[in-house]
């Protein structure tokens, strides 16, 4: 399993933090435990060299049990 990269670019390395641009997308079918997944996604720009990319910003798990982050 490849290892999570926390919003950066392989080349230059430097860590964006604040995206430009968020976007949901809703997964469409549930899990076992019938929760709906919501992914947030997003448009960075690295400081360092400026370059956009898109990466995941956070999950959410909805349920009959409450949201799970």
């Amino acid at each position: 399993m490849p290892k999570k990269r926390e919003n950066c670019r392989p080349e230059c390395g430097e860590i964006a933090t604040n995206p430009n641009k968020t976007w949901e997308l809703v997964a469409p079918f549930p899990d076992k435990k019938m929760r709906i997944t919501i992914a947030i996604f997003g448009m960075f720009s690295c400081p360092s060299c400026g370059k956009n990319f898109r990466g995941l910003v956070s999950k959410a798990k909805l349920g009959a049990e409450g949201i799970k982050v």
